[in-house]
Protein backbone atom coordinates (compact mmCIF):
# COMPACT_ATOMS: atom_id res chain seq x y z
CA UNK A 1 0.00 0.00 0.00
CA UNK A 2 1.45 3.32 -1.04
CA UNK A 3 0.93 6.54 0.85
CA UNK A 4 -0.37 9.61 -0.97
CA UNK A 5 2.05 12.40 -1.72
CA UNK A 6 1.66 14.96 1.09
CA UNK A 7 3.82 17.76 -0.29
CA UNK A 8 5.55 18.86 -3.48
CA UNK A 9 8.69 20.88 -4.05
CA UNK A 10 7.92 24.59 -4.47
CA UNK A 11 8.04 25.51 -8.15
CA UNK A 12 9.19 29.07 -7.43
CA UNK A 13 12.29 28.37 -5.29
CA UNK A 14 12.82 24.70 -6.32
CA UNK A 15 12.70 23.58 -2.69
CA UNK A 16 15.32 26.03 -1.37
CA UNK A 17 12.90 28.31 0.49
CA UNK A 18 14.65 31.44 -0.77
CA UNK A 19 14.75 33.33 -4.06
CA UNK A 20 17.19 35.98 -5.29
CA UNK A 21 16.24 39.64 -4.99
CA UNK A 22 16.65 41.38 -8.34
CA UNK A 23 18.62 44.39 -7.05
CA UNK A 24 21.81 43.22 -5.35
CA UNK A 25 21.88 39.45 -5.56
CA UNK A 26 20.60 39.10 -2.00
CA UNK A 27 18.19 36.33 -1.07
CA UNK A 28 14.69 36.67 0.35
CA UNK A 29 12.13 34.20 1.70
CA UNK A 30 10.06 32.63 -1.07
CA UNK A 31 6.56 34.16 -1.01
CA UNK A 32 4.98 31.04 -2.54
CA UNK A 33 6.03 28.56 0.18
CA UNK A 34 6.82 31.01 3.02
CA UNK A 35 10.43 29.86 3.10
CA UNK A 36 9.67 26.18 3.67
CA UNK A 37 10.58 24.98 0.17
CA UNK A 38 7.63 22.59 0.01
CA UNK A 39 3.91 23.08 -0.62
CA UNK A 40 1.32 20.68 0.85
CA UNK A 41 -0.91 18.76 -1.56
CA UNK A 42 -4.65 18.43 -0.94
CA UNK A 43 -3.96 15.24 1.05
CA UNK A 44 -1.25 17.06 2.99
CA UNK A 45 -3.62 19.94 3.78
CA UNK A 46 -6.22 17.50 5.11
CA UNK A 47 -3.61 15.81 7.30
CA UNK A 48 -2.40 19.17 8.63
CA UNK A 49 -5.97 20.24 9.42
CA UNK A 50 -6.57 16.93 11.23
CA UNK A 51 -3.42 17.32 13.32
CA UNK A 52 -4.16 20.96 14.14
CA UNK A 53 -7.68 20.09 15.28
CA UNK A 54 -6.52 17.32 17.56
CA UNK A 55 -3.42 19.09 18.85
CA UNK A 56 -5.53 22.17 19.62
CA UNK A 57 -7.97 20.02 21.61
CA UNK A 58 -5.08 18.65 23.68
CA UNK A 59 -3.73 22.15 24.30
CA UNK A 60 -7.16 23.41 25.41
CA UNK A 61 -7.57 20.49 27.82
CA UNK A 62 -4.17 21.16 29.41
CA UNK A 63 -5.08 24.82 30.07
CA UNK A 64 -8.24 23.86 31.98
Amino acid sequence: MGLPELEVRCWTCWGNGVIPVEDHGQMMECPECSGVGWIPTEDGKRLLAFLQRHLAVDADEEEQ
